[in-house]
């Protein structure tokens, strides 16, 4: 799965590389944009596994029908914050933040992209 996505969010880059389409500063921003869509991707994608988890639970999963808990596995290693029946792991929130200025780099100034 993590090949996928590597391959889905540096699309951009590759097609760049490959037909030398922009310049370097172009290429740059390409790879902003191709860490910010990794990064998402990886957090969408396990937050939606727990969302499977909740609303459609297996007979013999013992924490069918919750959302993420302190135990699971995504929230054990750097800790997560507590929001009622559930918890939000620390690290969706340095992935969201981490992504969140990759996008911005990558689109910053997108309105002056003179094609060299």
């Amino acid at each position: 799965m993590f090949f996928i996505f590597v391959l889905i969010s540096f699309a951009a880059l590759i097609d760049d590389m490959t037909l030398k389409v922009f310049g370097r500063n172009k290429r740059s921003k390409a790879l902003f944009l191709g860490f910010a869509t990794l990064i998402m991707a990886i957090v969408v994608e396990d937050f939606a596994w727990f969302v499977n988890r909740w609303l459609v639970p297996l007979e013999s999963d013992p924490k069918g029908g919750q959302l993420m808990q302190y135990s699971d596995w995504t929230s054990k290693h750097i800790g997560a914050i507590n929001a009622g029946n559930f918890v939000i792991p620390v690290w969706y929130l340095f992935a969201i933040g981490l992504a969140s200025v990759a996008y911005y780099a990558a689109f910053r100034r997108h309105d002056k992209w003179d094609y060299e």
